[in-house]
């Protein structure tokens, strides 16, 4: 996005918010181009197919962001448990800070997974690109890749609804209780 026309990004980025605040249904276009400051002409014209067009540049946005900082963290630290729970203690901090954590892509899936397969196939590709973040970490720490596999998913199911539940209860102690956890779940 860095050579990126500053109007589309400004788009992608109010409606990643938007979608975050209050989920796709409840997101508009004119609150889109109201909110960003963008004519509704420049909207049509770097998303000539609409609303669905943005919400999947949006949710391939955050997609991106969170992979950035998902890569950092895990790396960061050499044990996969406690690198997974680096990852939940930042998701934490934004929480608490207010600060946006990326749109809750299980509120988006929720949403329209029975009424628009190109969202929900864009949720799905946000999904499996953060995991695989999570089975390189796993399977460079030894386990074998189907159980890697397995981890990861537990893992972004774990994150996600704890990210849910988390807004829903407007506290972080979902958050902090999936960290406190996680060591508990590599037992063997």
């Amino acid at each position: 996005m860095a050579n990126e026309n500053p109007t589309r990004k400004t788009l992608i980025e109010t409606t990643a918010k938007l979608l975050l605040n209050q989920g796709y249904n409840a997101t508009g276009l004119n609150q889109i181009t109201q909110l960003s400051g963008a004519p509704k002409g420049s909207l049509y014209y770097h998303f000539p197919e609409g609303k669905e067009q943005l919400a999947c540049e949006a949710i391939h946005y955050t997609q991106t962001r969170a992979r950035v900082g998902l890569e950092n963290a895990l790396q960061s630290v050499s044990d996969p448990v406690e690198a997974v729970q680096k990852v939940l203690e930042e998701i934490i901090g934004h929480f608490e800070q207010d600060e946006p954590i990326g749109i809750p892509i299980g509120i988006v899936a929720h949403e329209t997974a029975k009424s628009n397969d190109t969202i929900r196939q864009a949720c799905n590709n946000a999904y499996e690109c953060w995991g695989l973040e999570f089975r390189k970490k796993f399977v460079s720490a030894g386990y074998p890749e189907e159980e890697a596999q397995e981890l990861a998913t537990m893992i972004n199911a774990i994150i996600e609804g704890s990210i849910i539940m988390s807004l829903t209860q407007q506290s972080s102690a979902p958050l902090r209780i999936a960290s406190k956890l996680v060591p508990k779940l590599f037992k063997k």
